[in-house]
């Protein structure tokens, strides 16, 4: 049965209307009747938490993987704003998060009765749009209401897609569940031509450059045609992270898959071979270095390819912005002849990634967290779901090979570490019913800040999380500069927790590992093992901070 409340069946119906296929549904009184008609709802399958920060963030890991719409519903009060941080990151990866929040009466806003506060645009920076609905009943309150729902969900799913807030006014009797069926609502859409071609002047700008770079950043799996973009490889140079999803790609072509470690090891030769033309697909790229590099370069003319159209200046350069979705200028690209490419640019950006991939095979491993990384994903099985959390794991995952068909997510809109055990266990929700297994990475202040994702009444079945503690945030102590008597007490979060008991409460398989021996020997079981499971490394913090000193080192 739904709730008789007019607004809460526009809303469910038109979620069905617009393919909204999942919701994330959080305890409260206020958001009853529409946390009891999306659970009634046949055709929109509900997850349940409690705690609404790490539900936002399990949305946006449900979002990661399939691409599409996810509704959250929030009761009235603070719960609005403990979505506020997954909204942000959401806002940055441009996912679409439909965050439904019931509200009092707008008379009793800022009235000092309970949770009046005011919910309506308090997310209006990091939102594509927010909506108030009316709750007055009657045929111009009906089509106003369908109006703005329909305004909402449209602009959460295109043409730049990412989160929006739809406020819900809810007046008092809420608990009325007599409501049979949804309404047929009146369902908006909106109708895109696809197509691109490159203007005559910067087709005549491309086949004049000599040295090109490709820069692609954080994608979803399959974002690009990689036929295409295979194609470019040999005329110009491809650089990409884990978190672009190309690494299959990289695997069998000539690329700088490790740009940012051949900038360490470059030196002079890099003034020698800076490029004259950058064209930058996809979000966000991990390597300070690499960007600094780029920033550094006279000269340089830069083309970001956005679908968005929104001016993101990244290396200080920008000359175009391309309002195209990437794989249709990559299409059109790939075809364009491209005049004298210098062939020792190639060689260089192309060699040097060879270079360091062959020494990185040859290094020694080491009870470091940057040497573990390499080591689980040595013995990762293919085809898995990779998550990265920030900040140390994903730049140590840079530095080895991934197995084929890894596919890879991480929170890098905003680039915070409040979510990616979270974020996690939404992959791992979304990939439950196809048998995948989701690995996340994740270190101490990460995963003890966002322990509250394991606090649900069932967990999937594909989740194993790989627990990096060395007791404190360790990416401080790389820090070039920083060397502070504070270090470990006040900057670097310094704690002594420990997650066995954690686990045991929450129903997770627990084994740790403290040496090299251990960890090689627990290694197996945790990969193939029963799940939901958690691996905890504990290493030292000064061992680690050292290691990768000794790393870079070894790479020049």
């Amino acid at each position: 049965m739904y709730s008789e409340n007019k607004s809460v069946l526009q809303l469910v119906s038109l979620l069905v209307a617009h393919r909204v296929r999942r919701a994330i549904v959080c305890a409260g009184s206020r958001s009853s009747p529409i946390a009891q008609s999306l659970a009634a709802c046949p055709d929109i399958e509900t997850f349940p938490c409690v705690d609404e920060r790490s539900a936002a963030f399990e949305a946006l890991g449900i979002m990661q993987v399939t691409g599409e719409p996810v509704a959250m519903c929030v009761t009235s009060g603070s719960a609005l704003m403990d979505a506020s941080p997954a909204v942000a990151e959401a806002y940055y990866q441009e996912l679409p998060l439909i965050l439904i929040s019931a509200d009092r009466p707008m008379a009793w806003i800022d009235q000092k009765d309970g949770q009046t506060m005011r919910q309506a645009n308090a997310l209006e920076h990091v939102v594509r749009c927010e909506v108030n609905l009316p709750s007055q009943d009657g045929p111009e309150e009906d089509w106003h209401r369908n109006r703005l729902i329909n305004e909402a969900l449209l602009k959460a799913t295109g043409p730049v897609p990412g989160p929006v807030h739809i406020n819900v006014p809810l007046a008092e009797p809420l608990f009325g569940f007599g409501a049979t069926e949804l309404p047929l609502e009146r369902s908006v859409r909106v109708v895109r031509p696809a197509g691109f071609a490159l203007p005559d002047e910067l087709a005549g700008k491309w086949q004049e450059s000599r040295r090109v770079l490709i820069v692609c950043g954080q994608m979803r799996p399959d974002t690009l045609d990689t036929k295409a973009l295979a194609k470019l490889s040999g005329k110009t140079v491809l650089v990409m992270e884990h978190l672009a999803n190309l690494d299959d790609l990289s695997a069998s072509i000539d690329c700088a898959d490790r740009a940012d470690l051949a900038i360490l090891e470059g030196g002079e030769k890099l003034q020698t071979f800076r490029p004259d033309l950058v064209i930058s697909l996809g979000g966000h790229i991990v390597s300070k270095r690499f960007k600094k590099y780029l920033r550094s370069c006279p000269n340089l003319v830069h083309w970001l390819v956005s679908s968005n159209a929104e001016l993101t200046d990244t290396y200080t350069h920008l000359e175009t912005v391309l309002a195209t979705e990437p794989n249709d200028f990559v299409k059109v690209l790939a075809d364009l002849p491209l005049g004298a490419t210098d062939r020792d640019f190639i060689h260089f950006w192309t060699m040097e990634s060879r270079k360091i991939r062959t020494k990185l095979k040859s290094s020694p491993g080491d009870f470091a967290d940057v040497h573990l990384v390499g080591t689980f994903l040595r013995n990762m099985p293919e085809n898995a779901c990779l998550h990265l959390a920030n900040s140390s794991v994903v730049r140590h995952a840079q530095y080895w090979e991934l197995p084929r068909g890894t596919r890879v997510f991480c929170n890098r809109g905003i680039n915070g570490i409040d979510g990616s055990l979270s974020a996690a266990l939404g992959n791992a929700e979304a990939l439950e019913a196809y048998g995948t297994d989701v690995y996340c990475l994740i270190g101490d202040l990460s995963f003890f800040y966002d322990q509250n994702a394991l606090w649900r009444t069932r967990l999937p079945k594909n989740l194993h999380v790989l627990l990096f503690n060395n007791k404190e945030g360790n990416i401080f102590r790389t820090l070039d500069g920083l060397a502070s008597p504070y270090l470990r007490s006040h900057i670097a979060g310094a704690n002594n927790l420990r997650a066995k008991d954690m686990c045991r409460g929450f129903g997770l398989h627990y084994a740790c590992a403290e040496n090299m021996d251990a960890f090689k020997r627990i290694l197996p079981d945790f990969i193939k093992g029963p799940a939901p499971t958690l691996l905890e490394v504990v290493t030292d913090p000064v061992r680690d901070a050292q290691a990768c000193k000794e790393l870079n080192a070894s790479l020049l």
